[in-house]
């Protein structure tokens, strides 16, 4: 029985929608059931639209297999395409040899039972039998839109159930990448320079080799152009190794040229859908841990597009026309702009927990009156053990707290949150004593809290609680017990920054940092803001005013 279903789920046409150029016509899945007949069975039983494609899996001797039980996803392409592919390449199906037949039929099969629910613009989740990802994306028509695979065939009929797996029908016979991701920069001529670069620093012999090992096989590069590199004012090789090749050595893994290129060299097959799932990805660059970081604004895929310190840092677009380029180990991307390795120094972070893009939208709340998140509300970078108890967003006011706003959070055990997770700003690589400040605030029915905070995993040496004042001491007696006054005037005791440890931040990145109730129940805990300061600097100076200014005082 065949039937229409005229949208997607939500979360599915939301990713679709944000990643791809494409109306908000509905795209057609087709979903048929069978009975007992397994994958090959299923295209003998209809050979007036499946036969020339049974033929090709008869020549390649798969057909007892994909008769077999097991589960598969197979990509069949309907008579009208195979005919037409074997006329492209001048055969007939009986004119292929056992082993064309076979590259055919593995392009066309996964291991695995993939629904059109797992499918994203972007990379399907598992290889095929020949080693290869397929690009999934959605195209439109006349008739509505529909996905696409490779950018080489519409999906025409899914999801059909057959006895040992998902058949999808395809209007276009799949190709096999036939490059390796070096040789398909250098066919390019527009990659010439960068080429040249590839070669010289001895990344172009890595990027030409295939890998056995699947988990080892795929890279990811981001190519500059000719054209790129000219408005960079490198107009050819030279200048790029004369700008950047402080050694005079590219093949030496410190000299700058050869860190610029590692630079642009990912781990895995990421697609431009892959990329914007994360906010940073770690390069090839081996003298030390450095990542890329990247960010969807609208439908634009940016590269190093940061707020540093509260300062944004204008990335570079890759472009959606010239990337995607499927290689034999990997994918290959064109970026739209010039850009160098960014290597920061350790560097004080004053982290406004309230400086998300959710809060910020609401105008009408943000800097002016306080807002309860929904429960069943879900934030991009903060994450709560139980969402019957979503975070308040709280304007202070009058009261003394760092942009006059705070976060508060319900946590407790066993009820409410267990724990908090939030995504930092990007914190340099070096050592830091972590800083927990919060407005103090102890109501008549308040209960006592112990928590902890975790870096990555790491968990920070110091408990602490949100209702505790800080001690009427000295600034240097404060210091040495772990305590501070983190806004001016220095006497507000309910402004009370806590020492929760010291970390040693291996990655220049953002991180996860993990608040744990570890007894208690609920009370008021306000967090203003989380300090990273660097161990070797000033830990008490200086302060915070409630405009967001800063004040050595």
């Amino acid at each position: 029985m065949k039937k229409l279903i005229q949208s997607l789920t939500l979360p599915l046409l939301g990713l679709l929608l944000g990643l791809s150029i494409m109306s908000c016509s509905d795209i057609t899945i087709v979903e048929t059931t069978t009975g007992d007949a397994n994958l090959y069975s299923y295209l003998q039983k209809y050979p007036e639209k499946y036969s020339d494609f049974a033929s090709i899996i008869d020549k390649s001797g798969y057909n007892s297999f994909l008769d077999a039980y097991g589960a598969y996803t197979m990509f069949a392409p309907n008579n009208t395409a195979v005919k037409a592919y074997l006329t492209q390449i001048g055969k007939t199906a009986d004119q292929l040899t056992k082993e064309e037949a076979q590259g055919i039929v593995k392009i066309h099969v996964i291991r695995d039972t993939l629904t059109t629910n797992s499918f994203k613009d972007g990379k399907l989740p598992l290889v095929t039998m020949y080693g290869q990802y397929l690009l999934s994306g959605v195209t439109n028509g006349t008739n509505g839109s529909s996905y696409t695979l490779n950018r080489q065939a519409n999906i025409v009929e899914s999801n059909i159930k057959t006895g040992n797996g998902m058949l999808h029908i395809l209007d276009g016979v799949l190709k096999p990448a036939t490059k390796t991701i070096a040789q398909l920069t250098e066919a390019n001529p527009d990659y010439s320079i960068f080429t040249q670069a590839l070669k010289e620093t001895g990344y172009y012999d890595s990027l030409n080799t295939v890998n056995e090992n699947l988990d080892k096989r795929f890279m990811t590069l981001v190519a500059e152009s000719n054209t790129v590199l000219a408005q960079a004012g490198f107009t050819n090789y030279a200048q790029l190794k004369a700008r950047y090749s402080k050694s005079g050595n590219p093949k030496l893994k410190s000299d700058s040229l050869n860190i610029f290129v590692a630079y642009h060299i990912l781990d895995g097959a990421k697609y431009l859908g892959d990329i914007i799932t994360a906010t940073s990805h770690i390069t090839k660059v081996s003298t030390e841990p450095t990542v890329v970081s990247s960010k969807l604004e609208g439908q634009t895929v940016l590269l190093n597009d940061d707020i540093f310190n509260g300062v944004r840092e204008m990335g570079v677009e890759l472009s959606r026309t010239l990337s995607d380029n499927t290689a034999t180990n990997g994918v290959l991307h064109s970026t739209l702009g010039h850009y160098g390795v960014k290597l920061r120094l350790p560097i004080r972070i004053d982290w406004d927990v309230c400086d998300f893009p959710e809060i910020k939208k609401l105008s009408s709340y943000y800097g002016k009156r306080t807002y309860g998140f929904p429960v069943g509300t879900v934030l991009n970078d903060i994450k709560w053990a139980n969402a019957s108890f979503p975070p308040t967003y709280v304007y202070a006011g009058s009261e003394n707290a760092a942009k006059r706003d705070y976060l508060q959070v319900p946590m407790g055990v066993p009820s409410r949150n267990l724990w908090l997770e939030m995504r930092t700003p990007i914190i340099p690589k070096g050592k830091y004593k972590v800083w927990m400040c919060y407005r103090r605030q102890r109501t008549s029915n308040s209960f006592t809290i112990t928590c902890t905070g975790a870096i990555d995993g790491e968990t920070l040496t110091r408990p602490f609680l949100f209702i505790d004042q800080v001690p009427n001491l000295s600034s240097g007696e404060l210091e040495s017990l772990g305590w501070k006054i983190y806004m001016s005037p220095g006497t507000d005791i309910n402004a009370a920054g806590r020492l929760l440890g010291t970390i040693d931040i291996k990655t220049t990145d953002r991180h996860l940092f993990r608040l744990t109730a570890i007894n208690g129940t609920h009370s008021p805990n306000n967090i203003d803001m989380i300090q990273f300061i660097p161990i070797d600097q000033n830990q008490l100076s200086p302060r915070h005013l409630p405009d967001g200014t800063l004040i050595a005082n």
